[in-house]
């Protein structure tokens, strides 16, 4: 049997890293098992969907480099792949179900369903339908038929059974009938319910392996009662639950926490490259056999082993993700990296226009994202000079002074362009004159001439820098006491 797995959003909100672990995970296991990847859009819930929402899934799923085997934009022969498309389906299959008697119909109102629930949370019960009119008379449905009584569909659950699932990531799972209520599969207004629409849908589309957030995990007993009941018992799908991403004080990723972007366009605009953020989301919660970190997309395709998805929390670390992301500039070729940044790079060059992608360059192995380029390009060359005690203090020891007395020299002696080569010559004949060596050489010169401790290679910033402005930021710092 040929795998097919999905990923079924909802149009409420834009990608959200959660979803796009989802997406990724079932992208990974149909992939290694030779199957298919299908995008279906659950836009049942109108008054919640956001313009633009679709096409926030479909372009994010397409920048990370997820190839959609059927979607609304490339349509298979299981379509529609949006619900909304296809409730006539929906209601036709739940009108099925209450004329074989598996389902009813509920006249109750919301004012009633609340005085319900309110009693029995405050008897200390798990709020349950009462079945009020799972219990009336042909007689009573006619009459609130006839009066136009607006009612959903309800499913009557099995009394005194459980249903049960191998999950593949959890094991057995079984919940007893005495933990659900009757559900609704139909709303008034002919909108089917969210566990009816995915069964459903499942079913058409002949999903067989479903990977989603462990919050679904109480839905999945109601599907199971669903597909029973449409006699669809025997469709082969399997589920698997994957673990909750938390923050750093444990608690589950929640699109209102602003300490941490949480969307999948945050990321891209910010420049991180797709290929790392693929890598870094296939991290949360799965582990490789063979423990390797940095992967592509058919690595991680290759080695992904359902086995190795953990139901334990997992933890999203800001931290690790720019390491992933370094890693990825650092290995990426110069033509790809330039062509990449280059749209995120918001400098004015001004005299170093020309010198324009030897700079970005510079700082290839430092960024994790491209719109880092900005401060560090800045912070490099175009900042002012630092006139603080603090700072004049760093630069007043006298050895620090003799290798900037030293340095200046060879400046004044040097062409007024300095190649790369030409720079490296300077600072050695500095460590010579000086006497200086390691940190007690390069700080200096680094602090005298770009007011940073830290940055790109020297012999780089002294070429681009030039003769003449190097002169004239040493004139500030030489005569510090």
């Amino acid at each position: 049997m040929r795998v097919r797995a999905r990923y079924a959003p909802s149009p409420t909100g834009f990608f959200h890293v959660g979803g796009a672990r989802t997406a990724l995970f079932n992208y990974l296991y149909a992939k290694h098992m030779g199957g298919d990847f299908i995008l279906r859009i659950e836009d049942t819930d109108t008054e919640r969907n956001v313009e633009g929402g679709i096409e926030s899934q479909i372009n994010n799923l397409e920048w990370m480099g997820i190839k959609i085997d059927e979607s609304v934009k490339n349509p298979g022969k299981f379509g529609p792949y949006q619900q909304t498309q296809k409730l006539k389906r929906y209601q036709e299959l739940a009108f099925k179900l209450l004329e074989e008697g598996k389902a009813y119909r509920c006249f109750c109102t919301k004012e009633e369903l609340d005085k319900n629930r309110n009693a029995a949370m405050s008897g200390g019960q798990t709020p349950k339908y009462n079945r009020h009119c799972l219990y009336l008379t042909k007689e009573e449905i006619q009459a609130k038929l006839d009066a136009k009584t607006p009612f959903t569909i309800r499913l009557k659950i099995e009394d005194n059974t459980e249903y049960s699932w191998d999950d593949m990531i959890r094991g057995k799972v079984s919940v007893p009938t005495s933990a659900l209520t009757d559900p609704v599969i139909l709303k008034s207004n002919g909108i089917p319910m969210y566990n009816f629409g995915v069964v459903v849908d499942d079913h058409d589309m002949q999903i067989t392996h479903v990977l989603r957030g462990e919050e679904h995990i109480s839905n999945t007993p109601y599907q199971i009662a669903i597909k029973n009941a449409l006699g669809w018992k025997d469709d082969p799908i399997q589920y698997g639950h994957l673990s909750v991403i938390v923050n750093e004080s444990g608690k589950k990723l929640s699109k209102r926490d602003k300490s941490l972007k949480q969307f999948i366009q945050d990321y891209q605009d910010m420049g991180f490259l797709p290929e790392a953020i693929d890598n870094f989301l296939a991290l949360l919660g799965w582990a490789p056999t063979n423990n390797k970190e940095i992967m592509s997309m058919d690595e991680m395709i290759s080695n992904f082993d359902i086995k190795k998805v953990s139901k334990a929390p997992t933890f999203f670390d800001f931290k690790k993700m720019l390491w992933v992301g370094n890693k990825y500039f650092v290995a990426i070729d110069e033509n790809k990296y330039l062509n990449f940044v280059n749209k995120f790079v918001k400098v004015d060059f001004a005299n170093f226009a020309n010198r324009k992608n030897d700079i970005i360059l510079m700082f290839k192995k430092q960024i994790a994202y491209a719109q880092e380029l900005n401060d560090l390009i800045t912070n490099t060359f175009f900042k002012p000079m630092d006139s603080s005690k603090e700072f004049r203090m760093k630069l007043a020891n006298d050895v620090w002074q003799k290798t900037l007395h030293a340095f200046s020299e060879q400046i004044g002696k040097s062409k007024d362009e300095i190649s790369f080569d030409e720079a490296k010559q300077i600072i050695d004949l500095t460590k010579t004159l000086s006497g200086n060596k390691g940190q007690d050489l390069f700080m200096p010169i680094r602090l005298a001439i770009t007011g940073s401790e830290h940055g790109p290679e020297l012999n780089k910033i002294i070429s681009i820098l030039g003769k003449q402005l190097i002169k004239e930021r040493l004139s500030k710092v030489l005569l510090y006491k």
